[in-house]
């Protein structure tokens, strides 16, 4: 009995020091992405992409998964703004399969579906020629991450982004507008932790929508208000807020 127990104990003692060891890695990770987003490091991004991967094909737990998928999520918008195609595309297929899996978390719905509707947009991104059919399923499962938690800023941002870039009459700069005060209103009251770096970058699309509607002063206010909250934020202060501020 008395080794059958100490068994026990020894099982017990490990599971919490391997997730102790998760935990320290993942709140790491968000550090490093948030890092890699304020000072334009997009190597350490992928680096730290390619970690949380590894480790998730030995550990997996639904937040690393969410953190995972986050991850990949920016990376491929960074890769597609930045006309690399051949980047984008294949991480899009990984973060498609890790999307499956979320998608079977019951807690999770809001998410998936809002990762969903980002991902059919990267995939209008890779073929424009493709909008007509893809559009539409983008801005359904943008609804139905909305229906799932009204709550969830990630789906006020991706509706956000459907509007500002489809085209008119489907788009609207000025809904978009609304769409991220609501998502960063939620942040502001409730940031999770690994989105840090998508507060600053839903920031930085407010401004794009307030300058494409022509209010320069909301666009240059909002990229200020950026900087408060990180004052190292180097593609604003170098480069977005300078030629704002030109004009």
């Amino acid at each position: 009995m008395f080794r059958n127990l100490a068994i026990f104990l020894f099982l017990i003692s490990t599971f919490k020091a391997v997730s102790a060891q998760g935990t320290a890695n993942l709140e790491t990770w968000r550090n490093q992405i948030y890092e890699a987003y304020v000072l334009n490091n997009m190597p350490q991004w992928d680096k730290t992409v390619r970690a949380m991967e590894a480790e998730y094909s030995r550990n997996r737990g639904n937040e690393l998964l969410y953190d995972l998928i986050l991850a990949q999520y920016g990376l491929i918008g960074y890769y597609l703004g930045n006309n690399e195609n051949s980047k984008a595309e294949p991480l899009l297929s990984k973060a498609e399969q890790l999307l499956e899996e979320l998608k079977k978390i019951p807690s999770r719905q809001a998410e998936a579906h809002a990762f969903e509707s980002a991902f059919i947009g990267y995939r209008i991104g890779l073929r424009p020629i493709r909008a007509v059919l893809l559009g539409p399923r983008s801005s359904r499962a943008a609804d139905r991450a909305l229906e799932a938690n009204p709550h969830y800023a990630r789906a006020w941002v991706e509706k956000g982004n459907i509007d500002f870039f489809a085209p008119a009459p489907f788009g609207s700069k000025s809904a978009a507008i609304g769409h991220y005060q609501k998502g960063i209103e939620l942040m502001e009251a409730s940031m999770h932790p690994s989105h840090r770096w998508l507060y600053l970058s839903t920031l930085v699309s407010l401004a794009g929508a307030y300058e494409k509607t022509g209010d320069l002063p909301r666009a240059i206010q909002t990229l200020e208000k950026a900087l408060r909250y990180e004052p190292r934020f180097k593609w604003v202060k170098d480069d977005m807020l300078p030629k704002l501020r030109a004009q």
